[in-house]
């Protein structure tokens, strides 16, 4: 969840961006949908996979072993 939120925050700050430099620069810029699904997916995935694998390396741990080597 905090992962295609902070995805969307990024969509929506590069949207934001995008018309600011369009404005100023008087540049057409164009934003595609596949890209927004292809970042905020990108996002997605990276958040669950360095937010299970640390859960998952501890998991395995032995608990008694985890705590003496703290």
């Amino acid at each position: 969840m905090l992962t295609s939120i902070g995805g969307m925050i990024g969509v929506v700050l590069g949207i934001a961006l995008s018309r600011v430099i369009a404005g100023v620069t008087d540049a057409p810029t164009a934003i595609s949908i596949p890209a927004i699904f292809v970042a905020v997916g990108f996002s997605m995935l990276i958040g669950i996979i360095f937010g299970l694998l640390p859960s998952v390396q501890a998991a395995n741990l032995n608990p008694i072993d985890a705590l003496r080597s703290e």
